[in-house]
């Protein structure tokens, strides 16, 4: 299998994440949060049932949505859009207008005026796009760290068993990357950041992942640039099992 690269891409002003090769799994929601019921913006076979007042597919119920999450990672289907609410007697007391901006959420993966309504209390809005992109809207931007921080266990892991055998080596293990590194990190999103898997490099037990800023330009998250360019590095050491990070102190 060979290396990915990762994208992530924060926007400041409309609190969304845009991402690339991060998936999504139920581990990532913190436990408070996780959602109590949804609205599909698309009608799945197997979940759900349609609200006669909105006409909106919903999964209710923590335990629903759970197996509804599973199920979709275990048959690798792709998960709807979909918006989270509390209530649904707030719900229903969506505005004709409300329920039209919800509507193009869905359809045109951007926001009329604001991803988060008062009445669904939402704190999300799930969004797939083309290209295998995926944007996320957060109430809580830190939620999306946990994400983050188990994608790069997830790819670090393939990294340092790329070259050991199935069936005659044991396979590394790698620690969680601790919540700091994260938050450390956290502030270059805003540029659009590549997390460089293509041309990480070892030096003894230390593996060294570049940081690339890519902005918008989706088109180098493939390529490789130049090592002058990297502002720095997240860093994996197999003997200590022990994460760190390097960043070029002269860049914006």
């Amino acid at each position: 299998m060979g290396r990915t690269n990762l994208y992530i891409h924060y926007d400041a002003v409309t609190n969304h994440v845009m991402t690339r090769a991060i998936n999504f799994e139920i581990q990532d929601f913190p436990k408070h949060y996780f959602p109590q019921n949804i609205i599909l913006a698309e009608s799945t076979l197997d979940f759900g049932r349609f609200d006669p007042q909105t006409n909106f597919k919903l999964i209710r119920g923590a335990s629903e949505i759970q197996v509804y999450f599973e199920s979709a990672h275990k048959e690798k289907m792709r998960i709807s859009n979909w918006i989270d609410f509390e209530t649904l007697e707030d719900m229903h007391g969506l505005t004709a207008q409300e329920i039209a901006e919800i509507l193009y959420l869905f359809h045109a993966n951007k926001a009329l005026k604001s991803a988060f309504f008062y009445k669904l209390q939402n704190n999300y809005v799930y969004l797939t796009l083309p290209n295998g992109l995926n944007k996320v809207y957060y109430r809580h931007v830190q939620h999306f760290y946990p994400r983050f921080q188990r994608a790069m266990v997830v790819h670090m892991s393939e990294l340092l068993n790329e070259s050991r055998s199935l069936f005659f080596m044991r396979k590394a293990k790698v620690q969680a990357l601790p919540l700091e590194i994260a938050e450390q990190v956290a502030p270059i999103f805003v540029n659009g950041l590549k997390v460089n898997f293509q041309q990480a490099y070892v030096k003894g037990s230390r593996h060294f992942v570049p940081l690339d800023i890519v902005e918008d330009e989706l088109t180098l998250l493939t390529l490789d640039q130049a090592p002058k360019n990297h502002i720095g590095f997240i860093i994996y050491d197999s003997n200590a099992e022990k994460w760190s990070l390097e960043l070029t102190l002269d860049r914006d």
